[in-house]
């Protein structure tokens, strides 16, 4: 039996005409093919993606941030967005500030890093990090240090390690505290540079596993 089908989901299935149709599915799952009204099934051993990683401060996380000894207004938070051309600075009394970044979405972390060649007289040198679960707790018990960024070499920034960094856990919440400069003053054109990853949603995994399951079904009944 020859037929003509065509299908296309979110997960980037290809198209099947002219009597021959292939589904293409997540990496790792499974490729159905029918020519001629004979299906074959066949397994890919390719390791699933299960996150895209993308900048996780945005205007919206970036006004949700909290600065402690003194928190500042929302109008001066959103500077704190990567995009920023200036990004923050503190007063000359705020020498070690922490600051808190909640996700509106527990997200895996990738990367923090807090550039010095992006906005004027950025002067980080080095700070530390602590991730919070979902539950509120600490996923790092003492506080992760970045490197160190030489005062003299604004390309090097100062970061977290990767291997310092749970990316295969959930976080809802990070607390970064500025602990020097390079000039020993407070710190100046402050920007978070942090990349997460955002899980595939049930709701999403759902559709694109009933597309498959119907597609399986409709082939073996041709």
């Amino acid at each position: 039996m020859i037929f003509s089908f065509s299908l296309e989901t979110t997960a980037g299935s290809t198209v099947t005409t002219n009597g021959q149709t292939t589904a293409s599915t997540l990496p790792g799952q499974t490729t159905l093919s029918t020519v001629s009204g004979q299906s074959t099934q066949s397994t890919t051993d390719t390791t699933t993606k299960k996150c895209d990683e993308m900048p996780a401060i945005d205007e919206q996380t970036a006004r949700q941030i909290t600065v402690s000894p003194t928190d500042l207004p929302e109008s001066e938070k959103v500077s704190f967005q990567p995009i920023s051309p200036n990004g923050v600075s503190f007063p000359s009394n705020e020498t070690t500030p922490t600051i808190t970044v909640n996700f509106g979405k527990p997200a895996e972390v990738q990367s923090v890093v807090l550039p010095r060649d992006k906005t004027p007289n950025a002067n980080v040198e080095q700070f530390e990090v602590t991730f919070y679960s979902p539950d509120g707790q600490k996923i790092n018990q003492q506080p992760v240090k970045s490197t160190v960024s030489p005062a003299n070499d604004t390309k090097t920034p100062a970061s977290l390690n990767s291997e310092d960094i749970p990316s295969d856990k959930p976080v809802s919440r990070i607390d970064i505290k500025i602990v020097n400069t390079t000039d020993d003053q407070s710190p100046k054109g402050v920007i978070l540079d942090i990349k997460a990853c955002t899980e595939i949603s049930s709701s999403e995994f759902q559709t694109i596993y009933g597309i498959k399951q119907f597609f399986f079904l409709y082939i073996n009944f041709l």
